[in-house]
């Protein structure tokens, strides 16, 4: 049982501390990633890092609806070639506006212009018209599947209340978990009978095993404490 609660307890630190940790990383991530295109857009600059969610099946399979893209910002034509994938602010009639992830199908130079002609992988035909390095926002470097599915999750009621409880819920369990072996071994140590009638021998043993549980529950009476600041800290 002891051994069964040890694995348990392990089992549930491992994917606590997981968890945490991939939300710190995220959460440094999105603060890089908020503060540094607002300063591009302040700059009228290209931002180093974009991101986006597919919303067409137009590059299908290469990318999907509700993969989420990241773009790495490009200044130069020499940092281009044919079969990059590209996302750009497209300047045609009915789609005007709007940002394109597509592939490079070819390249023409015209009086020292490079011209970006761009195809989605699941269309039969190149787009309409061209695109230029100015309106080129970036060169997908990653590709994540379903984010999109992730991000609508997380903007739902339930989703917030998932990513809050699950953590809360883990850290509760282990406290329960430690909280059960200190009663466990504080039980011992009182059901202990006193050793005033009992030979050297037995008064020596007996005094091991209360050093020993004395000891675990001092260990135990730590782990609490330390688990319960860290529920504070996540809190």
């Amino acid at each position: 049982m002891k051994k069964d609660n040890t694995i348990i307890k392990t089992i549930i630190d491992f994917f606590s501390y997981l968890l945490l940790s991939v939300l710190i990383f995220l959460s440094a991530f999105f603060a890089f990633y908020i503060v540094e295109n607002a300063y591009a857009k302040a700059t009228n600059t290209k931002p180093l890092i974009s991101l986006f969610v597919i919303v067409s099946p137009s590059m299908v399979p290469t990318i999907n609806v509700n993969d989420m893209i990241v773009d790495i910002g490009v200044n130069e034509d020499s940092d281009l070639e044919e079969n990059d994938i590209i996302t750009f602010t497209s300047n045609v009639i009915n789609t005007g506006g709007y940002t394109i992830t597509h592939r490079i199908n070819k390249i023409n130079i015209y009086e020292d212009e490079f011209r970006y002609v761009t195809k989605g992988d699941n269309n039969k035909s190149v787009d309409v018209g061209f695109t230029t390095i100015d309106r080129i926002v970036g060169k997908v470097l990653l590709i994540i599947p379903d984010i999109g599915a992730i991000q609508e999750l997380i903007s739902s009621k339930w989703g917030w209340l998932l990513i809050v409880i699950v953590p809360s819920l883990a850290i509760l369990i282990a406290d329960i978990v430690n909280l059960i072996n200190l009663i466990r071994i504080k039980k011992e140590i009182i059901e202990i009978k006193p050793i005033g009638n009992i030979d050297h021998k037995n008064e020596i043993e007996s005094n091991k095993n209360m050093r020993v549980l004395l000891e675990k529950s001092k260990e135990l009476d730590k782990l609490s404490e330390e688990e319960n600041e860290e529920g504070t800290n996540i809190k």
